[in-house]
């Protein structure tokens, strides 16, 4: 049987605009003057090669979030497991100058959540724990890959409901801890390490957080000015007639920060995927997870037994379906939108300048950059749904060859969204015409 089946339709022709409704045999359809063919509509599908490919180049650094957490079960790994990591700004300038009597009252650690995974009220439970990381903490570019050490040291943990993602949340911190003590006689004493952000960065490079193994959720903390260390002191006043309360803050304000995310796959469908950028075509299913950056590249090869078969015929339209998707809990929601990367044999996205090559709208330049087709998913029917007719046409008339892409969703720096699919919700449905 011809891999390209066909799937017969009649069409009306209106003004240059065809809209196409099923029936059993194909007509020529046609306006009733001598100088114009009768035009005959029909679809086919394409049959698409689909696989599995780990990027390793979700850059995670930078963001306005960091995320931690971790989910057992997931179909994408048990567990999968974020873990959070943020520099901490001594704020040397604005220290004060302490009395000899300054004692330390109280510290507060306060933060805001502004990212759940599974929004669902029996999930916004946060078990928080912070650890120090002992390594050198370099600003520059990281991606979900990579990590950091982490001491065992626990230096706070509480324990918040997570309403909504305007509220500001307070970890009361255990005085007698050694590292807020460090903290507080470093700050009243004027060492160097406190007195100057360089030798403050090497002596602690700054904060890791994640969540008990009790929680089930992925959770964006923010960066910034947005999260705070707050030590509450008192001293005596100027003439030692009284004691005021005062107070000095550090906070991650221009500092690095990113997150890593790890997946043990070994009892999940996608147990087979292990080297990144590598394209595995042996998963018993297909899927797209932000944060681990699991993708599924798609390959159009079959394009040119469509061009061979029908070497002079004319696309109408040509609809690219992923969907419908498997089931998700309540409480997730998969990514707003797709968008199709150009890719080779490397299995890595291809720079063009300051972005990447991807699957262009219609109507502009297909070898172009700067317009991506997004596929935006509809509820309804479970599915991405998009046209890709201008990439179609072009690879008919041989000006774009390439085949192979990388569907990536949308956010997938910042969230851990995702979603499966089995490999035949993979459709292209091409509707094209042939002159009498």
């Amino acid at each position: 049987m011809n891999l390209l089946a066909k799937i017969k339709n009649c069409g009306v022709l209106l003004m240059g605009l065809a809209i196409f409704n099923s029936c059993e045999e194909k007509g020529a359809f046609g306006i009733a003057t001598d100088d114009v063919a009768p035009v005959e509509f029909i679809t086919t599908d394409v049959p698409l090669e689909a696989s599995v490919v780990l990027v390793d180049s979700i850059v995670t650094s930078g963001g306005t979030i960091a995320l931690f957490g971790q989910l057992n079960n997931s179909p994408f790994g048990n567990p999968v497991t974020a873990t959070a990591y943020m520099g901490i700004s001594a704020n040397t300038g604005s220290q004060p100058e302490m009395h000899a009597d300054a004692a330390l009252d109280s510290v507060e650690i306060s933060f805001g959540i502004r990212y759940l995974f599974d929004t669902a009220t029996a999930s916004r439970a946060l078990d928080l724990e912070l650890y120090p990381i002992t390594e050198e903490f370099f600003d520059t570019t990281y991606i979900s890959s990579n990590s950091l050490m982490i001491g065992n040291e626990l230096l706070a943990s509480g324990q918040f409901q997570i309403d909504d993602f305007d509220s500001t949340y307070i970890l009361d911190v255990d005085v007698t801890s050694n590292w807020v003590n460090e903290f507080f006689q470093g700050v009243k004493s004027e060492d160097e390490n406190f007195t100057d952000q360089a030798n403050f960065k090497a002596y602690f490079p700054g904060i890791a957080f994640k969540t008990s193994t009790t929680n089930e959720n992925f959770f964006g903390i923010q960066t910034n000015s947005n999260f705070q260390i707050k030590f509450y002191y008192n001293e005596p006043n100027d003439d030692n007639t009284d004691v005021v309360s005062k107070s000095f803050t550090m906070t991650s304000t221009n500092m690095p920060r990113f997150h890593n995310v790890t997946a043990d796959r070994s009892s999940s469908q996608f147990a087979p995927v292990m080297d990144a950028n590598t394209a595995y075509d042996n998963t018993s299913l297909l899927g797209i997870q932000a944060g681990a950056g699991l993708v599924t590249k798609i390959d159009f090869s079959a394009l040119e037994d469509f061009v061979a078969t029908y070497p002079d015929v004319i696309v109408n339209l040509a609809e690219m379906t992923i969907g419908p998707i498997d089931d998700f809990p309540e409480g997730e929601v998969p990514p707003t939108s797709l968008i199709f990367y150009l890719t080779d044999n490397r299995n890595t996205r291809i720079p063009d300048r300051s972005t990447f090559r991807a699957l262009q709208e219609d109507g502009v330049n297909p070898l172009g950059s700067n317009n991506p087709v997004r596929f935006f998913y509809n509820p309804e029917t479970k599915s991405y749904v998009g046209s890709i007719s201008s990439y179609v046409k072009a690879f008919q008339a041989g000006a774009l060859t390439r085949s192979e892409f990388l569907v990536f969703g949308t956010e997938m720096s910042s969230s851990m969204k995702g979603f499966t699919f089995t490999r035949d919700n993979v459709n292209l449905k091409i509707f094209f015409s042939e002159v009498n």
